[in-house]
């Protein structure tokens, strides 16, 4: 039925790319993140998807892009991932000295049901995120929305995160472009 609004004749479009770079959630999440002075991107999951994340951006912009990872085992999988996670929030501090570590989901961790903020809760409580730093997270599954949900995901999670009422009322908006 709906082939019959397509025509015989096939039209080249050399101006035009459709969907360049709809992809998953966490890309976006890290790519708000890169955006922060002083934060670091934190995917909370495979090795695999935060490579594939870094080399996607690390493409776009021809550029390295750094991030940390959980580097999710097959024992992870099945466990969750908190041990996981704090090893690389230790190990990472001292290497980068981030003032933040944002960290994003992937499928895997969404999957499992991993909750970030006991886990960010229970590392802070261990000393393993330094004093004065901060942690914040924003749930990113790939198998809902794009880059683009996962963008404003992290920003929401930033904004929430840092923006601190003064109880004075501006005539003003802010913008957060995603590109």
């Amino acid at each position: 039925m709906l082939l019959r609004h397509t025509t015989a004749e096939v039209a080249e479009r050399s101006a035009l790319t459709i969907n360049p770079a709809k992809t998953c959630q966490p890309i976006g999440a890290m790519y708000a993140a890169l955006g922060v002075h002083g934060c670091l991107p934190h995917s909370h999951g495979s090795q695999g998807c935060c490579a594939y994340h870094r080399s996607t951006l690390t493409r776009h912009y021809k550029e390295p892009v750094m991030a940390a990872t959980s580097s999710f085992t097959e024992g992870s999988s099945v466990f969750g991932g908190q041990a996981n996670f704090c090893r690389p929030c230790k190990r990472s501090s001292p290497s980068t000295n981030p003032e933040v570590v944002a960290i994003h989901t992937t499928c895997l961790s969404e999957t499992i049901g991993d909750d970030i903020t006991q886990i960010i809760s229970k590392a802070r409580d261990e000393g393993k995120i330094p004093e004065g730093k901060y942690a914040i997270h924003a749930n990113t599954p790939s198998y809902v929305g794009s880059h683009v949900t996962g963008f404003a995901n992290m920003v929401k999670s930033l904004v929430t995160s840092f923006a601190e009422s003064t109880g004075e009322e501006k005539k003003q908006i802010n913008l957060l472009p995603d590109g």
